[in-house]
Parts: structure tokens; C-alpha cells; sequence
């Protein structure tokens, strides 16, 4: 193991953990990776009922061969997000130019 591994939580458990409402009965989890058995089990006593991931690249490995079956068994629903761009650009130019006038639009002629 990884001495840095022993330091971290997944992303799925710290979500669970700082959730901003009283649970996450029947919600979804949006996930980068696919998540391994141990975020599996975690979603599922959690009653989270889908699960939407960006990338399976750890697909055929022990741990995720495992989380499906467990996903599976429990009825939890999963899915690969399939986005309709393949990255996102932020222009910081365009934050430090003057806003719109919002009134512009509603003004009279």
C-alpha cells in the first residue's frame, strides 16, 4: 500500500459525510471514477439509488468487479456520464470584463 493511500478518503465517503441535508436516501452520487467495493458498500447503506461516473478505466481489477456485484445485488443503478463536450474552458479574461446591464434588456425604447 501506498503510505499517502493510508491518509486519504474517497471522494464518495467524504460526500456522504458532508452532505447539507439530514440523509441522501434515494439520491444520486456524481463520481469521477467508478467507485471501488468499500465507496460501494458506503452508497449503498447510505440509500443512495444511482450512481453516474465519468471513467471505468479500473473496470476489470478485483475491487470494482466487486463493487458491481454489490451495486448490483443492493439495486443501486449506475451509469457512465457521456458528456457532450470533452473538456471545459473557464475565461478568466472575460470575469475581470464590465457585467451586462441587466436593465439593457427590460429598458424601454
Amino acid at each position: 500500500m501506498v503510505l499517502s493511500a493510508i491518509f486519504v478518503c474517497h471522494a464518495e465517503l467524504n460526500a456522504i459525510l458532508n452532505k447539507n441535508s439530514a440523509d441522501v436516501k434515494n439520491c444520486t452520487i456524481y463520481v469521477a471514477l467508478f467507485p471501488c467495493n468499500e465507496c460501494a458498500k458506503l452508497i449503498i447503506q447510505s440509500g443512495i439509488r444511482e450512481v453516474i461516473f465519468v471513467s471505468d478505466k479500473y473496470h476489470d481489477i478485483p475491487e470494482m468487479v466487486a463493487s458491481r456485484k454489490l451495486l448490483d445485488m443492493a439495486g443501486v443503478k449506475y451509469r457512465q456520464f457521456q458528456p457532450k463536450s470533452k473538456q471545459i474552458v473557464i475565461d478568466f479574461a472575460a470575469i475581470d470584463g464590465k457585467p451586462p446591464n441587466p436593465l439593457k434588456s427590460i429598458a424601454s425604447p
